[in-house]
C-alpha cells in the first residue's frame, strides 16, 4: 500500500474503485485529515481518463461551496495521478436511503442543499454528470444535517473543447433521456438526477428499475413511476408528487430549468400546507419557457404520474381525507380506449371504473395504516389491473415485495390468485409485468 503522496502521508485505504482507490491521509504542515482519490496509471489507460481526472480537479477546484467538497490539491508521483480533497465524515446518500434513516423532511433538505450546489457549479458552466447517492455525502448528528456533493470525476466544463462530445459517462438509473440518446447534457441532466433520488428516497425502489441495463434504459425513455405510495408523504406536502412529475419530465424543456428553483419548491414542500399553485405563477413560467433555438413543448402529464392537485379539505365531521383525494391517480392508458366507457374488465367480468377507484382509495387508506397488510396489497394490484393501469400493477407488486409479504399470502385472496392463474396463463400480461410475476407469484 502507498505510504506517501506529495506531502501527504497515507493513513488507510478508504475505498477502491475500477480505476483506482480513495485513502485517508494527512497534510503535516496543516495537521488535517484529507480524502486522497488516486487513479493509476498504466499502459491501457488512454489520454482521455488522465483528461477527466484533470478535469474533475479544475472543476471542483473552481467551486467553494459548503455543500460542495473542497479540492485541496492535484499531483502526480510515482506513476499515480491524486487529488486531496476535504475528508467528509457522515454517511453516502444510498446507505441512508437503504437504512430508512432520514424522514421525508431530512430528505427534501438533503436535496434542496444538493440543488444548490448543483446551482454553483451550473453557474461555472459545469455539470456533474454523475448525481447519484453514493456521490452526495451527508453529515447528521440528528438535529442538523449537511449535504455535500462529492466525485465531479465526470464532469463536464460546459461548451469546453474536450473529445468526449456525444459520450456518456455516468451510472445508467440516473440518467436523463436526452443524455441517454444524444451524449449530451445540460444543466437540466443534473436536475434530473436529483428527481430520480427524490423518488426513490420516498418510495423506498427506484423509479427506473429492472434486470438488466437495457431495461433500464427502456423505462428511462418510454415509461413514468408509478405514483408515490401514501406513505411517502408522511410530514411533507403530498403536492412533493408535482415536483415529481416536472423534475422527471422526459422533456427538459418541461423540467424545472435552474438548480435555484428546484431548490426553492423541494424547501417549501417541507411544510405540510404547501401547495404546488403557491409556487406555480413564478417557477411554472421558467419551466415552460423554451430553449432558444427550440420550438415550445406542451407541457403533457405523462401515464401513471399526473400533477399534484391540491388535497381536498377534511370533511365537516373532522375525519382527514388521507390517502384518498389528495393521492394522485394515474391517467388511462391508450389501450383502455377500447373498453366500453365507464367500466373495466377483468376475467371476462366489467365493473364501473368509479366504483374500482373508490375501492382503489380505500385500498390506499387501510395500506397507510397498515402497510403490511398482504389483502390490501393484493386487493390493490387487481384493482390496478382490473382499471388498465400497468405501471400501478408494476409498483404495487414491487412495494408487496419489498415490504417482505410472501407470494402465498397474496395467492391466499381468491381474486389475486385468479390473476395469478388465469391472466398468466392466458398470456394476458404485459411482457414487462410477465417476468416479475413469474418470479414473484407465479407457481
Amino acid at each position: 500500500m502507498l505510504t506517501r503522496l506529495g506531502k501527504f502521508e497515507i493513513i488507510r485505504l478508504l475505498a477502491q474503485g475500477s480505476m483506482g482507490e480513495v485513502y485517508v491521509g494527512r497534510d503535516p504542515i496543516l495537521g488535517r485529515e484529507v480524502a486522497i482519490k488516486v487513479i493509476h496509471t498504466s499502459a491501457s489507460m488512454g489520454p482521455e481518463a488522465r483528461e477527466r481526472f484533470a478535469t474533475e480537479a479544475r472543476a471542483a477546484g473552481v467551486l467553494n461551496h459548503p455543500n460542495i467538497v473542497t479540492v485541496h490539491e492535484l499531483g502526480e508521483e510515482q506513476g499515480v495521478l491524486y487529488l486531496a480533497m476535504e475528508l467528509v465524515k457522515g454517511e453516502d446518500l444510498g446507505t441512508l436511503i437503504r437504512a430508512g434513516t432520514l424522514t421525508p423532511r431530512d430528505t427534501l433538505e438533503v436535496l434542496a442543499q444538493v440543488s444548490d450546489g448543483l446551482a454553483m457549479a451550473h453557474r461555472h458552466q459545469i455539470l456533474h454528470r454523475d448525481i447519484k447517492p453514493s456521490n452526495i455525502r451527508v453529515v447528521w448528528d440528528g438535529k442538523h444535517l449537511q449535504a455535500k456533493v462529492l466525485d465531479f470525476g465526470v464532469a463536464k466544463v460546459i461548451n469546453s473543447d474536450t473529445t468526449d462530445q456525444g459520450t456518456v459517462f455516468g451510472t445508467v438509473n440516473y440518467m436523463a433521456p436526452e443524455y441517454l440518446q444524444s451524449g449530451r447534457p445540460d444543466s437540466r441532466s443534473d436536475l434530473f438526477a436529483v428527481g430520480v433520488i427524490l423518488y426513490e428516497a420516498l418510495a423506498g425502489i427506484p423509479p427506473f428499475d429492472g434486470p438488466s441495463p437495457g431495461s433500464v434504459i427502456y423505462r428511462l425513455l418510454h415509461e413514468n413511476p408509478a405514483p408515490l405510495p401514501p406513505t411517502a408523504f408522511q410530514g411533507i406536502s403530498r403536492d412533493v408528487q408535482g415536483i415529481l412529475h416536472h423534475a422527471l419530465a422526459k422533456d427538459p424543456a418541461n423540467r424545472f430549468q435552474t438548480a435555484e428553483d428546484l431548490a426553492t419548491v423541494l424547501r417549501s414542500a417541507k411544510d405540510s400546507a404547501w401547495r404546488w399553485e403557491q409556487e406555480r405563477p413564478t417557477v411554472a413560467l421558467k419551466i415552460k419557457r423554451p430553449l432558444p433555438g427550440r420550438a415550445p413543448t406542451p407541457p403533457t402529464p405523462p401515464r401513471g404520474f399526473p400533477v399534484a392537485r391540491p388535497a381536498p379539505r377534511p370533511a365537516a365531521s373532522g375525519q382527514g381525507t388521507s390517502g384518498s383525494g389528495s393521492f394522485p391517480r394515474p391517467s388511462v392508458p391508450a389501450r383502455e380506449a377500447q373498453a366500453p366507457s365507464g367500466t373495466g374488465s377483468y376475467g371476462g367480468a366489467e365493473v364501473r371504473k368509479d366504483v374500482l377507484e373508490t375501492t382503489r382509495h380505500q385500498l390506499l387508506q387501510a395500506l397507510e395504516i397498515d402497510p403490511a397488510n398482504a389483502k390490501a396489497h393484493a386487493m390493490l394490484l387487481v384493482t390496478h389491473y382490473r382499471l388498465g393501469w400497468m405501471d400501478a400493477v408494476m409498483h404495487t407488486l414491487r412495494q408487496a415485495r419489498a415490504r417482505g409479504i410472501p407470494p402465498a399470502d397474496l395467492r391466499a385472496v381468491p381474486r389475486c390468485d385468479h390473476l395469478v392463474k388465469e391472466e398468466m396463463q392466458a398470456g394476458r400480461l404485459p411482457l414487462d409485468l410477465h417476468g416479475e410475476f413469474m418470479e414473484y407469484l407465479g407457481r
